[in-house]
């Protein structure tokens, strides 16, 4: 399971979604000598199979770790960078789901990148292949193109009634007598909306 999220600033910086679920998969949690994070990259990626050696230029520059000997990326024309950059993402996420089922979960789609969008579009037509669920939660607003392809199931979360708002939370917040007034406050105020009352 790998979990990504956009942020409300999140369209004006491409990838950050796709970013942070690679540094999730690769397990980079903290900053690092780049070379020592090539060589975890490559370990991992070679491990799950050599044939995926051509995507690691590109994976190296998305997790900017880019070093002198990948001149040939950085000829490259853009939209030369911009497919290799997916197809290496997705090559990657497809090969684990051959080893393993795999789970992403992309939350609040409806702040993601145009670059980030076009990946995801680009995995959707990949998912009937592969042992991988996708998951993505939104606004109303958000609109993609998924909607007719027979592997997708929107699942609409209405507003929480009174008394199954107050049971969500009783379990994040407890049942401490203080806190009744603010409950009272988080139900009106995010009128039921599970995301925003967690």
């Amino acid at each position: 399971i790998l979990r990504t999220a956009a942020a409300s600033y999140g369209k004006a910086t491409a990838y950050q979604p796709i970013i942070e679920l690679l540094r999730a998969y690769f397990e980079l949690h903290a900053p690092g000598d780049p070379s020592d994070i090539r060589d975890k990259i490559a370990g991992k990626v070679l491990g799950l199979d050599k044939n995926l050696a051509t995507t690691l230029p590109a994976l190296f520059s998305l997790l900017d770790v880019a070093g002198d000997d990948d001149a040939q990326w950085r000829s490259l024309a853009p939209r030369q960078r911009r497919q290799q950059t997916m197809d290496a993402v997705r090559h990657l996420v497809l090969r684990e789901s051959q080893v393993q089922p795999v789970c992403l979960v992309f939350e609040d789609l409806h702040w993601i990148d145009a670059e980030t969008q076009a990946f995801l579009d680009s995995l959707v037509e990949s998912l009937p292949t592969a042992r991988l669920l996708l998951l993505g939660n939104y606004r109303p607003e958000y609109q993609h193109g998924w909607g007719q392809k027979t592997y997708y199931t929107q699942l609409r979360l209405d507003p929480l009634p009174p008394a199954s708002a107050e049971a969500l939370l009783y379990r994040l917040l407890g049942d401490d007598a203080g806190l009744e007034l603010l409950k009272q406050r988080l139900i009106a105020r995010t009128q039921g909306n599970p995301f925003f009352l967690e």
